[in-house]
């Protein structure tokens, strides 16, 4: 099997800041300190992983490879991995010399037709909001009955309206409807596609895009994939010892989705 990963934002800014901010993310990533991959999305996404031994695997988004390594070690033939950032696929080839890393738009993917036999995205569509280019592509450059399998922002929390005050941050969705003079104070937009303009680590600033589940069902159909699983995974126990509030929050709330998809 060949295995490929990427990483695609259309918006030049979020670009420029994974460019700028490449070193940063990679000691983050590499040190087993973002709570949100260690506790919850790595562990759900690597629990889906089959056998890839012999395969050729496209990591989608790699940014700066780390999970093109793990892929490595899983015993596939070949993995490749891309990202739109040039700076994250820099870092990339000087971490990891002996993988295939290339920057690349998944809306333009540069691999003929039936390349590879499974394809992995982490924390990727979100970046653009129509996935019906980026998901034709993938479908295209998957052999037959290869899968997809991708992690995304689960609307449910990304949709929510966030408040800041002091030392105190709320994640609201919902509504309060006053009787008396019949108005009310609507809190989060689940159901409209919107950018989001957003700051992680104090310092990292990013746009992405919230959608809808439906909207995501509908782009999932028109590119003709079939969902073949569908997981709302939960922080694991280990968490429960050094990040207790975020496992008591993510055994209730869902952070990230995972779809597996098949051609």
């Amino acid at each position: 099997y060949n295995l490929i990963i990427f990483i695609m934002a259309t918006d030049k800014n979020t670009i420029d800041s994974y460019n700028q901010y490449t070193k940063k993310w990679a000691e983050k990533l590499r040190s087993g300190k973002n709570t949100a991959h260690e506790y919850l999305e790595k562990p759900a996404m690597y629990k889906k992983l089959p056998d890839l031994s012999g395969k050729s695997v496209l990591c989608v988004g790699c940014g700066t490879g780390e999970e093109c390594e793990y892929l490595m070690k899983q015993g596939v033939e070949k993995v490749v991995g891309i990202d739109i950032s040039s700076g994250l696929i820099d870092y990339a080839k000087k971490s990891y010399p002996k993988i295939e890393f290339h920057v690349m738009d998944m809306e333009k993917l540069e691999f003929p037709d039936n390349s590879f036999d499974y394809i992995y995205s982490s924390l990727t569509l979100h970046y653009v909001d129509n996935w019906v280019n980026p998901l034709t592509e993938i479908r295209r450059v998957l052999k037959n009955k290869g899968i997809f399998l991708f992690s995304t922002h689960h609307p449910v929390k990304w949709g929510a309206e966030k408040v800041e005050e002091n030392d105190k941050k709320t994640f609201l969705m919902g509504y309060s409807k006053n009787k008396k003079d019949k108005t009310c104070r609507i809190y989060g937009n689940y159901l409209d596609t919107r950018k989001i303009k957003d700051v992680w680590f104090d310092e990292f600033e990013v746009s992405y895009y919230h959608k809808s589940m439906s909207s995501i069902i509908a782009d999932i159909l028109k590119s003709k994939f079939e969902i073949v699983d569908f997981i709302e995974p939960k922080a694991i126990d280990s968490a429960k010892k050094t990040e207790k509030v975020f496992w008591e929050i993510h055994q209730k709330i869902p952070l990230f989705m995972i779809f597996e998809l098949r051609k």
